[in-house]
């Protein structure tokens, strides 16, 4: 199923179905400028695309649905499935070195799992899933054992796939590497100027989360503003009582001309790439090109949740131009890598389709509620600390403490389930989104009052010039591509970081630390 002798072509990823102007891209453009516009007038148009119907008088109001809206493109959906997951028992091993992964890598499979080394990895390939740190640490193993005799220690049955949550973040942190812009250059088109003006703080949010925040506020201010300026001049988008009832008036074949229209301004790759023979409006083209890269980060994120993953095909491979483009060097390779496994003859079709699938986990069943088996992990370890803060005595050693409450965590939450349903006293631990389309209107309304969003035939220049991270890409690819083939296809590894002498973290430390994300570039 795995054919590793096969190289990558710098065409499978120029000729990708995620690098390509399709109606699949068109698709998913306008579903997202809809959306950006529905966020910030929800009344008015769920009003507008919602069918009439007489009240009911026993029944609760249900989730609105809309007619003629447009639908998010599916390309390839896994059906909707519970996934059961077991927790392992307590590894007291340093995975952040090269000694420790050997170690950690042992236990799992020969003394939790039970593995025979002998006879139970022949014709086996076992997917594991991390951040870019455990892939580095898998294949510096797998170098380091090229030449043992027997096929455990070969350990060429394992592959290592990056998770996509750490996929997300990394993705963030380039947006905000781009567009951030400094303070004195906050103009419109920067996240600087966008953050201080929505009054986004950080509070208790984690960084990623805080970034994505950011992010997908701006996209929505900036996404309304293109609406505002198709207003009538007796409309005025400072007043959002006037274009409620604009939008009330208009027809659902109207309105989705004007997102089309939106579409077609700005969402070009002449506006994001523009020509350096001819007037360029950096302000204008600053706008597009996060437009156009948020875009990606949306359908990703959507398509994690829906598990689509022929929409993530899709933004793995527009993450091999992004990542080339944006210095993201680690991740860069890492397309490189996820690209080759998902989209090419080195991976059997049932291999490319088990790489995808099994990087999503589903715990409730629904169509909506898939998420990164790497996040999967993350929560483990929240309910971890949770777990070992609230047990902690001056009695108990925290070693002791940790071995069983690694071990009982998922019978304590089999648990907390059986309770409630015995009580009907549910708990709702799901974090309540603020509604911040207020503020996001104000935001839309000084974009496009400053006109920063408005094209300048002749050119205009502007302080902020976020460099054109996707034609980068194009020309860095065929050397990414190289290195790549090199150090995966032909076997010349490239020197790994040397990890032996990091210092390790003492287990009684365990209670201070919140989160230490070690996965950067």
């Amino acid at each position: 199923m795995l054919r590793p002798e096969i190289a990558l072509d710098p065409c499978d990823i120029y000729l990708a179905d995620g690098n390509r102007d399709d109606e699949i891209l068109h698709g998913c453009q306008r579903y997202w400028i809809a959306e950006a516009i529905r966020y910030t007038h929800r009344e008015a148009v769920e009003e507008l695309f919602t069918d009439r119907s007489p009240p009911s008088t026993n029944q609760m109001r249900s989730q609105v649905v809309l007619t003629d809206w447009p639908d998010l493109p599916s390309v390839k959906r896994l059906p909707p499935r519970k996934t059961p997951h077991y927790s392992l028992g307590p590894i007291l091993e340093n995975e952040g070195t090269i000694s420790g992964t050997y170690s950690v890598i042992d236990i799992i499979f020969t003394e939790q799992l039970g593995y025979n080394p002998a006879a139970d990895f022949n014709g086996r390939l076992h997917l594991v899933y991390g951040d870019q740190k455990t892939v580095s640490l898998i294949r510096t193993v797998q170098k380091e054992r090229q030449d043992a005799t027997l096929l455990y220690d070969k350990y060429n049955w394992l592959l290592a796939v990056p998770g996509l949550f750490h996929w997300r973040t990394n993705y963030i942190d380039m947006i905000h590497d781009t567009y951030s812009g400094s303070e004195h250059a906050a103009v419109e088109s920067t996240l600087y100027h966008n953050k201080n003006y929505l009054g986004c703080v950080q509070g208790n949010k984690s960084p990623f989360h805080h970034k994505e925040e950011v992010a997908t506020r701006a996209f929505d201010a900036r996404a309304t503003a293109l609406f505002y300026r198709l207003l009538p001049p007796g409309v005025h988008a400072a007043q959002p009582t006037q274009v409620d009832n604009y939008i009330r008036k208009l027809s659902r074949t109207t309105f989705l001309a004007k997102v089309e229209e939106i579409r077609q301004y700005i969402f070009r790759v002449a506006e994001h790439s523009p020509r350096e023979s001819e007037p360029i409006d950096y302000e204008f083209s600053a706008h597009a090109k996060f437009l156009q890269q948020m875009e990606t980060y949306k359908t990703l994120k959507s398509a994690i949740k829906h598990a689509d993953v022929g929409l993530i095909k899709r933004a793995l491979a527009r993450c091999c131009l992004l990542f080339h483009g944006s210095d993201k060097s680690k991740y860069a390779f890492l397309s490189l890598y996820m690209t080759w496994l998902t989209q090419t003859d080195a991976a059997s079709k049932e291999l490319q389709d088990a790489i995808l699938a099994n990087g999503l986990v589903n715990l409730r069943g629904a169509d909506d509620s898939w998420f990164e088996m790497d996040r999967l992990n993350e929560f483990f370890n929240l309910q971890m600390k949770e777990l070992m803060a609230t047990r902690r005595t001056s009695t108990i050693d925290i070693t002791d403490l940790f071995r069983r409450t690694a071990l009982t965590a998922s019978y304590c939450t089999d648990l907390k389930v059986a309770i409630e349903a015995a009580f009907s006293e549910y708990t709702n631990a799901r974090h309540q989104i603020k509604d911040a389309s207020r503020e996001v209107r104000y935001l839309a309304y000084q974009i496009a009052a400053s006109r920063s969003i408005t094209k300048h035939t002749r050119g205009r220049d502007s302080p902020f010039k976020p460099r054109d991270i996707v034609q980068r890409g194009v020309d860095l690819l065929n050397g990414g591509v190289k290195r790549f083939n090199n150090t995966v296809v032909e076997g010349r590894w490239q020197e790994e970081e040397d990890l032996e002498n990091a210092t390790t973290t003492p287990i009684a430390a365990l209670d201070d630390i919140i989160t230490i994300d070690d996965d950067t570039g």
